[in-house]
């Protein structure tokens, strides 16, 4: 049976890597959800967080198979479902919506104004898939003009066990 798995990769920046990690991927036909690739406070070193749909018994080759990029230092997974992975979420909702009773969805769920334009507001929240989707599920009709989320952000040991460096990052 297939899970969600949370991948975090730590590498080497350099040109084309994103595209040998995805080939192996789609090589093995592994459904990619969310990605994201930034880097690090460290020099030349970035972070890469893959959410996949993976078999257990298929997740261990995959993990080998990337370890031995040579630009990949080390990979970690761990299940969906075991990891802390948030998501910032962002509304466009009609400048109509502050007389709307669902702006009371603003206080209830810590939800903050991030941009006033002529016509609209922009907000924004940041925590788990099922606030995001409890919030879009309120906000949903005639006000919410569009919506947008960032893939997952988790967190994530940079460095060895006997260093204390951590970092959350996003995928």
């Amino acid at each position: 049976m297939k899970e969600n798995y949370v991948l975090t990769v730590k590498a080497e920046d350099r040109p084309g890597l994103l595209h040998i990690i995805t080939g192996v991927l789609n090589r093995k036909l592994i459904p990619i959800i969310s990605l994201s690739a930034a880097p690090t406070d460290i020099h030349d070193i970035m972070l890469i967080t893959l959410e996949i749909e993976i078999s257990e018994k298929a997740l261990d080759p995959l993990l080998y198979k990337l370890e031995n990029i040579i630009e990949v230092f080390a990979v970690e997974a761990v299940a969906y479902n075991k990891a802390l992975c948030l998501r910032a979420a962002y509304f466009k909702m009609s400048k109509s919506f502050l007389e709307n009773p669902k702006m009371s969805v603003l206080h209830k769920y810590s939800v903050a104004i991030v941009n006033w334009y002529p016509d609209a507001i922009l907000i924004a929240k940041y925590g788990t898939d099922s606030e995001i989707r409890t919030i879009y599920n309120e906000l949903e009709g005639s006000h919410l003009i569009g919506f947008s989320q960032t893939g997952l952000i988790t967190e994530s040991k940079l460095i060895g066990e006997g260093q204390s460096s951590v970092i959350s990052m996003a995928a």
